[in-house]
This record gives C-alpha cells, sequence and structure tokens, in this order.
C-alpha cells in the first residue's frame, strides 16, 4: 500500500468533494482506486475492496492500464465519463473482473488527485454499490498462442493454459505464459495457469509441493490473474495442509481446484475441503468421466458451496450440452477445450 498515494487521495477528496474517506482507506468499506495521468493511465492505487471486486492483488492491479477494468466494447464510454478534470458524481458503469465476471458499479464519485504541491496527478473513484451480473462464463483450454488467440476470437471469457493436455495438462513454461497474457490482456481475458509439476497421480512430495510454491511466483509474475491446482493424500482425501500453503502462495489470486476433485474417494467431500482451505473454485465432471454425466454430484457440490465459492463444471462440455449441463447442475461456470465451438 503506498501512503503518499492515499494521503493525496484522500486529501484531495475532502477538498474537492467535502468528504471523508474514513480513518483507513485502504480497509475501508468502499472501493477506491486511483490511476495516474497519461494518455493510457494506470493504476497507482486500489485498496482491498477494490482489489477483491476485481479479483486482483495489489502486486498485479498497480501498474495495470486501468482501461482493462472495462469490457472492450463499454471503454469508449468509461474513457468519456472519465474524460473530465473536475468532480463527477452517480456515475455507473459494467465493469469486468480477472476470472471474467462482470458487475455494474454504482453511484461512484470521481475526482482529480493533487500532490502536495497542487499539481494534478491523477484521478480517482469510490464507490460501494455494485450489482454482480451472473451471466454464464465459458473457460476454454489452451496449450499453445495460436489456440489461446483461437479461444478469445471464439468468445471465451477466460483462459485455463497447460502444456501435455494428453496427459491432463501439466504447468506451462514462463514464455509461453507470457505470451498468453499478450495475446488476450487487451481482450480483459484473464489466463489461469496450471501448476502441475507432473502427469499422474495427484500425491506430490516436499521437493514437488517446494517446485510448484515457486511455480505459483513465476507465473502470477509473468502476468497470469490465477492458478490452477489441486494435491491429495495417499487416501485420497484433499491434502488440505498442503493446499493451504499453496494457497498462500497465490497471495490472494484466484485459486482453482482442478480435476483432481474427481479423482478423491469422495469428490463433493473433498469439493467443500477445497473450498475451506482458501480455493475460489472448483472444476469438476462430479466424479464421472464427463460432466453431463456426473451432474447429479455437481449439483450437489453447487448447493453445498459457501457463499461467493464456485463449481465450475468441465469435461465433455459443448455447445450443444451447455444449456442442459448449467440447468441441471446450477452452476454458471464451464470448462471446455476449443472443441466446446466445433
Amino acid at each position: 500500500m503506498n501512503e503518499t498515494w492515499q494521503r493525496w487521495i484522500a486529501d484531495s477528496y475532502r477538498a474537492t468533494v467535502g468528504g471523508d474517506l474514513g480513518p483507513d482507506p485502504y480497509r475501508g468499506q468502499q472501493a477506491v482506486l486511483c490511476h495516474g495521468t497519461g494518455p493510457d493511465p494506470r493504476f497507482v492505487y486500489v485498496n482491498e475492496f477494490a482489489q477483491r471486486l476485481w479479483e486482483r492483488p495489489w502486486r498485479s492491479m498497480v501498474g495495470m492500464p486501468s482501461r482493462w477494468t472495462a469490457p472492450p466494447h463499454l471503454r469508449s464510454e468509461r474513457a468519456g465519463a472519465l474524460s473530465g478534470n473536475e468532480v463527477a458524481s452517480g456515475y455507473a458503469g459494467e465493469r469486468v473482473s480477472a476470472t471474467g465476471r462482470r458487475f455494474v458499479i454504482r453511484d461512484a464519485t470521481i475526482w482529480p488527485v493533487r500532490d502536495d504541491a497542487g499539481t494534478a496527478v491523477g484521478q480517482a473513484a469510490t464507490f460501494r454499490e455494485y450489482e454482480r451480473l451472473d451471466g454464464p462464463l465459458l473457460e476454454i483450454l489452451a496449450t499453445t498462442p495460436a489456440e489461446v488467440a483461437r479461444a478469445v476470437s471464439l468468445g471465451a471469457d477466460r483462459i485455463e493454459l497447460c502444456v501435455d493436455y494428453p496427459a491432463g495438462g501439466t504447468t506451462p513454461p514462463v514464455g509461453l505464459i507470457r505470451e498468453a497474457v499478450a495475446l488476450t490482456a487487451e481482450h480483459s481475458v484473464g489466463v489461469m495457469v496450471m501448476v502441475r509439476p507432473r502427469s499422474g497421480d495427484f500425491v506430490y512430495s516436499a521437493a514437488e509441493r517446494d517446485q510448484m510454491t515457486s511455480t505459483i511466483e513465476e507465473a502470477v509474475t509473468a502476468g497470469a490473474v490465477g492458478v490452477v491446482l489441486g494435491c491429495l493424500t495417499a487416501a485420497g482425501d484433499v491434502d488440505e495442509r498442503a493446499l493451504r500453503v499453496l494457497r498462500a502462495a497465490a497471495a490472494g489470486v484466484p485459486v482453482t481446484f482442478h480435476r483432481a476433485v474427481d479423482e478423491a474417494r469422495d469428490p463433493a467431500a473433498a469439493a467443500a475441503a477445497a473450498f475451506a482451505a482458501g480455493c475460489d473454485r472448483v472444476l469438476t465432471s462430479g466424479g464421472a468421466p464427463t460432466a453431463p454425466e456426473g451432474v447429479a454430484v455437481i449439483r450437489r457440490m453447487a448447493h453445498g458451496a459457501p457463499p461467493g465459492a464456485i463449481v465450475m463444471a468441465g469435461s465433455g462440455v459443448r455447445a450443444g450440452n451447455a444449456d442442459a449441463v448449467r440447468a441441471d447442475t446450477g452452476v454458471r461456470e464451464l470448462h471446455a477445450s476449443l472443441s466446446y465451438f466445433a
């Protein structure tokens, strides 16, 4: 957290709007965010409320072009609303999080930020009210830059990036992660990176867990908006101790527990354990070979998920059965390969 920017933001708000952002704006109960000046302004400050809403921790959001927070087709409207140098109130607009979730911010106040010398150095906004738009989201698996570009062009909301797909997917090299991020960022499509050191089972040694921890840091540094992982005990349960360590290494980026959940002795109980250990999302076929065959278990997982947690159905999902899978399970997010569009 940048205390100098926070002070400039709070002082400018007090001077121009006539209000108070509270004793601790960083941990306050309203979003506060600010971008700098220039032709393509980038974020210089985002409080915890904003980080949670956009699903981007400080290290991922600060330095990012602020236009990426809006869907591409709405950026002109956003730019027009932010073009003035005076206070604006009552602003509303649609935004998109790192994992593709849409929401509308309401009754936002926008104001110019000045430094101690009175020079305009940025523009800030604050709001309390927002509304989630619970439309369906589609995550597409990709293993090459060409597949990433193809998925984005066909309308993917999010990419899961891995290599060695025939073996169930393993960690992609850092260079591929950077390429994928470069291909998707302008479209506000996030890249979730598989963190799996090898094919085979999901029972990992201490050395492999250390390797996964390092991989998480490398992936996020390369621009990944989140990671996809999973670990089990030899008895077939979620390795909650290892998972909590890996979740902590992710340091605020979204974590998906992948289809290792379907290899657990009780997939529904494993999903609950993954959520309890801090995962944001579980990808599952309900313990069956495909999601259409596992709808009953997926439905049980979705109904038992804690508030805000997401169950995503995957395996065997196609455009022709997607609506039925959503209806039969109650999930809003689906995972598929490019064959979804075939």
